[in-house]
């Protein structure tokens, strides 16, 4: 029994730790939106983010999100941002410091997901202003980043 178990827990021990695939960041993404322009106001949720790769590990972000009309409240950021495993969070700041904003990345965009407590101006943002959503990645090229 014990014999087993040893060879089990030696197995285990010795397989390789699988390295999760690397996606480079860099690059310009447009939010997947169903917004529609009527009498030209834009109505419904646009947004795009721009990310600078400093290194494997750390990038520069820029968001920016805009809910449309009739308001047209927007909200944005632009940090320098921890990047592991292919993710990284925003942590507000002493504005909002419940705000959390995760970039999950992959080959075709990014996954943002926002927390916070105050629903109505979390992270900073404007009135209802939520970046929560998908966002393609539309160039590889390194952006000037802009806030």
């Amino acid at each position: 029994m014990y014999k087993i178990l040893s060879a089990i827990l030696f197995c285990i021990a010795a397989s390789p730790v699988t390295a999760q695939h690397y996606v480079n960041p860099t690059g310009i993404y447009k939010f997947v939106s169903k917004a529609k322009q009527v009498q030209g106001d834009t109505y419904g949720t646009t947004g795009d983010i721009q990310v600078k790769a400093i290194s494997r590990s750390k990038i520069v972000v820029a968001l920016s999100v805009n809910m449309g009309a009739p308001a047209y409240n927007s909200g944005g950021l632009l940090d320098t941002l921890q990047y592991v495993n292919n993710t990284s969070v925003y942590i507000g700041g002493q504005d909002d410091p419940t705000c959390r904003i995760k970039l999950t990345f992959n080959e075709a965009g990014i996954k943002v997901t926002q927390k916070q407590a105050d629903l109505n101006f979390g992270c900073g943002f404007g009135h209802g202003v939520f970046a929560d959503g998908f966002y393609k990645k539309r160039s590889s090229k390194t952006p000037i980043l802009r806030h």
